[in-house]
């Protein structure tokens, strides 16, 4: 279920980004966070002493676009919220 839901949010995440007016690469770091959650969804691997989670990163994103867009902030926010209960 949570993974499902995930993958709606990540969805979400990748279709606004089309409309989103920022600079390419706040754009990029936004894909590449997308590529990075779906691929450890395929192929969990946790390393041990990781100086950053993905949460970590999710939680850095949401900092980066909270105040100019508050949308993408929310998916975001979703996403991390996700992974979390996830324990990834």
């Amino acid at each position: 279920m949570e993974r499902q839901q995930l993958r709606e949010y990540l969805e979400q995440l990748n279709s606004t980004i089309g409309d989103l007016h920022a600079p390419d690469d706040d754009k990029n770091k936004l894909m590449g966070l997308i590529a990075e959650i779906e691929l450890q969804l395929n192929e969990p691997k946790l390393v041990a002493g990781d100086p950053q989670t993905l949460v970590d990163q999710v939680e850095n994103m949401v900092s980066t676009f909270e105040q100019d867009h508050p949308r993408v902030a929310g998916i975001l926010n979703n996403i991390m919220v996700t992974l979390s209960n996830m324990g990834v």
